[in-house]
């Protein structure tokens, strides 16, 4: 079965599968491969005629009117904003899955606004008045992410002077957020796929299990499927986690989003600081023809690049200048990792690594993906530069 991209699809495509095989291997493959639902013949045809309507329904009910074609009114759904094809799509998503308790893994690139989507499905769900945390696994050193995520008691090991309560218990009764999951450390995959199995946990230096009621979301800004082929992802957690894989579009593939979402971030500092700036028609065009690589996170910053550099009107013009001072910085981090004849190469690594992160704005998840490089490997590497300066 050929993926949506494969298949020539636009995003928001509705894509029904039907199937000989009434296994969960098949559905799961069908949802995996972007069909939003999955029947297994012969489909029931009242069933299909109801759900048809749902969402002829739902699009007339979202689609803008001619008199309300002002980006800056672009939809907001709980913590996320957008009114494109895909993005409505997400919502409907969004508005099933989050009164259910199944996990669900978050598929986009960086700056797509994963955390946005898990903290809002925590905002539908019925554990909206529980606790929501977010557990960023690459950012955690190995030797104190299993503490980190199941806690440990006083004495379990050199420093550990009193009981810590995880983050799966702190989280107990709403929902927990494991960010970069296929940079979590393969060993402790394994008694986090214990954990979410039997709902119950054994923090450090304890013989006692403990319950507990955690919704899991995942999230991750690479194919799992890929990182599970790489032995970065255990297959058996791969399919614990993504009982319902939700995927979000790059900014790129988003059409007047983009223009809506400068608009919108514009507002905002307006209202912060009270000031009335403006974007011009004319930089609808700019905004469209770039490709985003950092998507949503990197149009917020341009704004605000724009915002205060500007007087009043911000255009196209003034878009291109901006981005042009941006080459000429990345020019500059070229330049600044020229190195001679004779360096070393753990010194060139050095060197094209801390440029990397400047150019990004210490955005570490952009940098490893810009690098080639997992961001536990980055962090790795960090960790190493602090302990020999």
């Amino acid at each position: 079965m050929m993926s949506l991209m494969e298949a020539g699809l636009e995003e928001g495509t509705e894509v029904f599968a039907m199937s000989e095989t009434d296994t969960p291997e098949a559905a799961d493959n069908a949802i995996r491969r972007g069909a939003s639902y999955f029947f297994c013949k012969p489909a029931q045809t009242e069933n299909l005629r109801h759900l048809l309507e749902d969402i002829a329904t739902e699009a007339i009910s979202t689609a803008p009117s001619q008199g309300d074609q002002d980006a800056a009114s672009i939809d907001q759904f709980g913590m996320l904003r957008g009114s494109c094809r895909a993005m409505r799509k997400l919502y409907r998503q969004i508005r099933k899955v989050a009164q259910t308790d199944v996990s669900v893994i978050v598929v986009g690139e960086s700056g797509t606004g994963k955390e946005l989507v898990s903290h809002t499905m925590h905002l539908l769900s019925s554990r909206r008045d529980g606790p929501y945390m977010a557990f960023n696994c690459a950012a955690m050193p190995e030797s104190l992410a299993e503490s980190e995520l199941f806690g440990h008691e006083k004495g379990a090991f050199s420093g550990a002077t009193h009981r810590h309560l995880g983050h799966f218990e702190r989280a107990s009764g709403g929902t927990l957020l494991l960010d970069e999951i296929t940079e979590m450390d393969i060993d402790l995959q394994a008694k986090l796929l214990r954990v979410l199995e039997t709902r119950k946990l054994r923090r450090l230096g304890s013989e006692q299990d403990i319950e507990v009621d955690v919704r899991v979301v995942s999230a991750c800004n690479r194919p799992p499927d890929q990182a599970v082929q790489d032995g970065l992802l255990r297959e058996d957690l791969y399919y614990r986690l993504a009982q319902f894989p939700l995927r979000l579009p790059p900014l790129r593939r988003r059409g007047e989003d983009v223009f809506g979402l400068a608009q919108f971030f514009l507002r905002e500092l307006n209202q912060r600081h009270n000031t009335g700036l403006t974007l011009s028609d004319d930089i609808k065009d700019t905004l469209a023809s770039y490709a985003w690589p950092g998507n949503v996170r990197e149009l917020k910053s341009l704004v605000e690049r724009a915002y205060i550099m500007s007087e009043s009107l911000i255009d196209a013009e003034f878009i291109q200048a901006i981005g042009e001072q941006a080459n000429a910085a990345e020019a500059g981090d070229q330049e600044g990792v020229r190195v001679s004849i004779g360096t070393s190469i753990a010194e060139m690594e050095r060197k094209l690594i801390l440029a990397t992160l400047r150019h990004t704005g210490d955005d570490r998840s952009a940098a490893a993906d810009m690098l080639g490089i997992s961001v536990k490997t980055l962090y790795n590497r960090l960790k190493d530069y602090a302990e020999t300066s």
